[in-house]
C-alpha cells in the first residue's frame, strides 16, 4: 500500500487511485474512504471601470489631451483588471511625454514630486508600524506611496497554501518628496527614471539610483535597508510591487547598458530613462524582455504534471517553464519544454492562453497556458495472454484484484480510472534540467493544499504572487473541473501522486524564489 503522502511507484496497477464514476453506487467501503475535500479557486475580482482624470501641460494640443486621457484610462483598466502579482502597475505610465525633456526635468523638480531611491536591484524599503490586512475589495487603506487611488489594492499572500484573499502588507518602499530633500549624491550614470503620474493627483513619480558611497547612509537615516526587489515583493502590496519591480529593473538596466555591445561606445540616456542611445552609432537601445512559457500540463481530467528544480525547498513543486529559442512560437517552445524537463510529449492543438505577467528579474515576461499530453498510439494497446485486448481488470496485479475486491469496486469504475491512467506516459527528464518531475492526482492536491506542511510531507507550490499558482489553482477549481467524470478518492492506496522518481518532505511553507 503506499504512503498516503507520496506514492513513489511508477504508475503499477496495484498502486492506482481508484475512483469512482459519476452517477455510479459506491460500496460502504468506498464512502468511508470519500473525502469531503472542497476545490480552492483563485479569487477573482471584478470592479467598475473607470477613467482617470487627465491633467496635462497647457502646452499640449487638443489631440494629444484627447489621447492622454485615452491612454490613462487604459492604464486604469489594466490596473483594474488585473489578478496577478506584478501586474498591477498603479501609475499612469505617460510615455507620450517621455521624449518632451524639458516636461520631464520639471516634473523632477516639482514640489509634489515623489523620488524613491534605488541600488541597482535592490530597493529602500522600511517594515510598517502597524502592517494592514489587504484585501481585493479594499481600497480605503493608504500608504507610503502617497496615492488613494491604488493604495492597499492587493490580495493573495507569501503562504502558497493560503486560499484567502486579502495579505498582511509587511513592507513599504521609501518615497521622498520633493527631490531636493534626498540631499546625497546620484549617480550620474543613471537618469531620474520616470515612473509615471498618480492617476488622481497628477504628482510625478520617479526613481533615481543613488551613488554606492552615499547609499548605506541614506539607508540610515530613514530608518529602512536596501533588499532585493524580487525577495521584497511577495512582502508589498501588489501596487508597490509592480512599481518597484520596474524601478528596480529600469535601473539595472542601465547599470547593464553603459556601452553599446556593437560599437563599445558610451551611451546616453533618454526618454525620461526608458532607452539609451549610442554616441556614435546613434542607434537607440530599449530594455530587452525575454518571453518564457510557463505552463500545467495535465493527462485526463484529473493528473496534471509538476516538477523541481535542484536547489529548491525540499518538497516544493512547480509547474514547467522556460525561454523560447530564436525562430520558435509559444506553442513550439511550450512543447519543446515540456518534453527537455519531462519527457512528456504535448498535443500541439490542446495548448491554450491563460495569462500572462511581467517578472522583471531583471526582464522576462512568463505567458502561461494550459496543454495536455498526447493521446497513447494504438500501436501501445495492452492485451491479455490470448492476444484479445486486455480488460480493465486484466490490467490490474494480483494485488491490484484484490484491493478491488476488498473496497467492491465494479469493473467498469476500474475501467474508468485505467483510461485516464494510460495517459500517464512515463517521465524522463533530461540531464541538467529537472530533478524530479511527477505525475499529481487532482484529489490529492486539493488535500496536500488544505491540511497543511506536517499533514502532506512538506509538500507546497509557488505562492499566490506567481502565475504558476494561477495556473495550478485554477485547474483545482470547480470551473476548471466542471464536467469531469471521476469525482472523489475511493482507494486509501493511492492517496498519493504517480511518481518518477522519490521526494523529500520539509516543514517549510513558504517559497518566495522562482516561478
Amino acid at each position: 500500500m503506499c504512503h498516503p503522502g507520496w506514492c513513489t511507484c511508477r504508475g503499477s496497477a496495484s498502486h492506482m487511485m481508484i475512483l469512482r464514476t459519476q452517477g455510479s453506487s459506491a460500496s460502504p467501503a468506498v464512502r468511508t474512504l470519500r473525502g469531503s475535500l472542497h476545490c480552492l479557486g483563485l479569487p477573482q475580482r471584478q470592479q467598475e471601470q473607470s477613467a482617470a482624470s487627465s491633467n496635462v501641460p497647457a502646452s499640449q494640443s487638443a489631440s494629444s489631451q484627447q489621447r492622454h486621457s485615452a491612454t490613462s484610462s487604459y492604464n486604469r483598466q489594466c490596473y483594474e483588471q488585473s489578478t496577478l502579482y506584478y501586474s498591477n502597475y498603479p501609475l499612469d505610465r505617460a510615455a507620450e511625454f517621455r521624449k518632451d525633456e524639458a516636461q520631464v526635468l520639471s516634473w523632477f523638480n516639482a514640489p509634489d514630486a515623489r523620488v524613491t531611491p534605488v541600488n541597482g536591484s535592490r530597493i529602500l524599503v522600511r517594515e510598517q508600524k502597524l502592517p494592514f490586512t489587504e484585501t481585493a475589495d479594499n481600497n480605503s487603506n493608504t500608504s507610503d506611496s502617497g496615492s488613494s487611488w491604488y493604495a492597499g489594492m492587493s490580495e493573495g499572500t507569501a503562504n502558497p497554501s493560503s486560499n484567502s484573499s486579502s495579505r498582511r502588507a509587511v513592507l513599504q518602499p521609501v518615497w521622498v518628496s520633493p527631490a531636493s530633500d534626498l540631499g546625497v549624491a546620484v549617480n550620474q550614470d543613471v537618469p531620474p527614471l520616470f515612473l509615471g503620474l498618480d492617476p488622481d493627483t497628477r504628482s510625478p513619480h520617479f526613481a533615481v539610483q543613488i551613488a554606492a558611497s552615499a547609499a548605506e547612509g541614506l539607508a540610515s537615516s530613514f530608518g529602512a535597508s536596501y533588499v532585493d526587489a524580487r525577495t521584497a515583493g511577495p512582502e508589498m502590496s501588489r501596487t508597490d510591487a509592480a512599481l518597484m519591480a520596474v524601478a528596480s529593473g529600469l535601473a539595472q538596466w542601465h547599470l547593464d547598458s553603459q556601452y553599446h555591445g556593437a560599437t563599445g561606445s558610451k551611451t546616453t540616456p533618454r526618454d525620461g530613462g526608458h532607452s539609451r542611445q549610442c554616441s556614435s552609432s546613434g542607434r537607440v537601445l530599449y530594455p530587452r524582455i525575454d518571453p518564457a512559457i510557463i505552463t500545467l500540463v495535465t493527462a485526463g481530467s484529473d493528473w496534471c504534471l509538476l516538477g523541481r528544480k535542484k536547489g529548491w525547498p525540499r518538497g516544493r513543486y512547480s509547474t514547467l517553464a522556460g525561454f523560447l529559442e530564436i525562430g520558435e512560437s509559444l506553442e513550439q517552445a511550450l512543447c519543446r519544454e515540456v518534453a527537455e524537463e519531462s519527457g512528456a510529449i504535448v498535443d500541439l492543438h490542446s495548448v491554450r492562453y491563460i495569462a500572462s505577467q511581467p517578472w522583471p528579474f531583471p526582464r522576462s515576461l512568463m505567458v502561461g497556458f494550459y496543454a495536455s499530453v498526447a493521446s497513447p498510439n494504438a500501436d501501445t494497446t495492452t492485451t491479455s495472454s490470448n492476444g484479445s485486448p486486455a480488460s480493465a481488470v486484466d490490467q490490474l496485479t494480483h494485488e491490484g484484484r484484490m484491493a478491488m475486491m476488498d473496497t467492491g469496486l465494479k469493473p467498469s469504475e476500474v475501467a474508468a480510472v485505467l483510461q485516464d491512467l494510460l495517459l500517464l506516459q512515463p517521465l524522463t527528464p533530461e540531464e541538467g534540467e529537472m530533478e524530479d518531475v511527477r505525475w499529481f492526482h487532482r484529489e490529492w492536491l486539493q488535500q496536500a493544499l488544505q491540511l497543511g506542511s506536517v499533514a502532506s510531507n512538506g509538500f507546497m507550490i509557488p505562492g499566490n504572487y506567481s502565475l504558476a499558482h494561477k495556473l495550478i489553482m485554477g485547474w483545482l477549481s470547480p470551473v476548471q473541473s466542471a464536467g469531469n467524470t471521476s469525482t472523489t478518492a475511493e482507494l486509501a492506496a493511492a492517496a498519493g501522486a504517480v511518481a518518477a522518481n522519490g521526494a523529500g518532505s520539509s516543514s517549510s511553507r513558504s517559497w518566495l524564489g522562482d516561478q
